[in-house]
């Protein structure tokens, strides 16, 4: 797996795949974001965004944040977005993710996501729960 870092103009040029991810992942979950909301985000530098490759071919989508916790003063890497096309890469993408963590000596990782499905791939790969939110419907 290779990501590669997206700049705002590269994501205007994309922009298809970009909008599509976003609101294909969305329209699944429940979300009312919106793919322009993203790429404010992004262009305003307060998160990061990568293409995800596989074998040579685009497979996905990962936006990831920073900050430092409020309370515990840890550095802490944030996945607020991820999209995954075709067969499942959500292993090789937690790799990634650790090995980023890593490499920029964050103390811990957050990621948000209310689809259960994640909860698996993590937890095998040592990730502990410590913390639960709820959303009003």
């Amino acid at each position: 797996m290779n990501i590669i870092k997206q700049t705002p103009e590269m994501i205007l040029e994309n922009w298809d795949f970009f909008a599509n991810a976003i609101e294909s992942t969305a329209k699944k979950i429940g979300e009312s974001y919106t793919p322009l909301q993203f790429y404010e985000v992004i262009d305003s530098g307060e998160a990061t965004a990568f293409n995800v490759y596989y074998a040579d071919e685009l497979r996905g989508f990962l936006v990831l944040t920073d900050h430092n916790d409020r309370y515990t003063g840890n550095s802490v890497l944030h996945v607020d977005f991820v999209y995954l096309t075709g067969p499942s890469l959500i292993a090789e993408l937690e790799e990634t993710i650790n090995r980023i963590a890593e490499e920029a000596s964050f103390d811990q990782i957050e990621f948000r996501s209310p689809r259960k499905g994640w909860f698996k791939y993590l937890d095998a790969a040592g990730f502990k729960s410590s913390a639960t939110f709820y959303k009003e419907l």
